[in-house]
């Protein structure tokens, strides 16, 4: 089957732009690279016939955006976002990312290598933090006061890395990189508590899925519940579904989901004569010695211990 020009066009605007390394990117945009494993750049800068929009594009390094006076839409992975003023997003490597403004818009991106962090910062690497996973929908939406603290934190960030005067100027602005970050976890306790209601209403979704998971499941089948289910099922990643629940419940989703199970495999032990690896089948367990593991860590008693000692009471 032949494709026509317009076809074709199409299937090419559709292909994933990707750059390895940070000096593939400068070579797009037709810039030195200061640093090969770091780069700040200011969004008012660049070359604004450059910039990739409307094209699906990924990185194998981490890029940190402070976006103002956006005026578009920017896409992560299969979430769409209306771009608003003082707004932080986080993208992980391989993560797919779309943007596209109507306005040029202002602000700062990091472009980071992760290997930049393992060498300085021992104590806590990059991908322990959990919003580089986030989808774009959980960007960070700031206060004004957060707004002022965040663009002072980059700009001497980006200040020092113009100058890059001598072997202090790196350790320098990765201080600064880790006092964002850190404020940024700061920041979204707060985005949880003063949108309640929203998480509230997620918190309420994902029990009522947890509590019909194994009533509502096909009669083919059963997997064992996951993290990832549920955030699929409630259009959410699952770093913030579990950091949402642990907000609201004291406790993370998967610590929630075992509780459940274990939950669930007392009442067979109790009132059925099934075995114990018929339960962990029926429960989605693959291995029942993984079940009767996660048992025993829960309830300090192997399952069959458990239902020996119901059955003497």
């Amino acid at each position: 089957m032949a494709y026509n020009h317009h076809q074709a066009t199409q299937l090419k605007q559709k292909e994933l732009k990707h750059f390895k390394n940070l000096q593939n990117l400068s070579n797009y945009y037709g810039v030195d690279l200061k640093h090969p494993l770091i780069n700040i750049r200011k969004y008012e800068n660049t070359n604004r016939e450059k910039l990739i929009q409307n094209e699906e594009i990924s990185f194998d390094f981490y890029t940190i955006s402070f976006v103002d006076n956006f005026n578009g839409n920017i896409k992560i992975g299969d979430i769409n976002f209306e771009g608003k003023n003082g707004v932080l997003h986080f993208i992980e490597p391989k993560q797919r990312y779309t943007c596209n403004s109507t306005n040029p818009w202002k602000g700062y991106q990091i472009l980071i290598h992760p290997n930049i962090f393992k060498k300085n910062f021992y104590h806590k690497e990059i991908d322990s933090y959990d919003f580089f996973s986030y989808q774009v929908n959980e960007s960070l939406l700031l206060t004004a006061q957060e707004e002022i603290l965040v663009e002072n934190i980059l700009s001497m960030a980006w200040n020092e890395f113009n100058k890059l005067n001598d072997e202090f100027s790196i350790p320098i602005i990765l201080s600064y990189v880790s006092t964002l970050l850190n404020l940024t976890d700061r920041f979204y306790a707060r985005q949880f508590k003063t949108r309640k209601a929203l998480n509230n209403k997620l918190s309420i979704e994902f029990f009522s899925l947890l509590k019909n998971y194994y009533s509502l499941s096909t009669k083919g089948e059963i997997n064992q519940p996951t993290v990832q289910y549920f955030a699929d099922k409630l259009h959410v990643t699952p770093n913030y579904l579990s950091d949402t629940i642990r907000h609201h419940s004291g406790k993370p989703a998967l610590t929630l989901i075992h509780d459940f199970i274990i939950e669930e495999a007392k009442k067979q032990l109790r009132s059925s004569h099934k075995t114990v690896s018929e339960i962990s089948y029926q429960l989605g367990f693959e291995y029942p010695n993984y079940f009767s593991r996660l048992f025993k860590k829960k309830v300090n008693q192997t399952p069959s211990d458990y239902r020996q000692s119901v059955k003497r009471v």
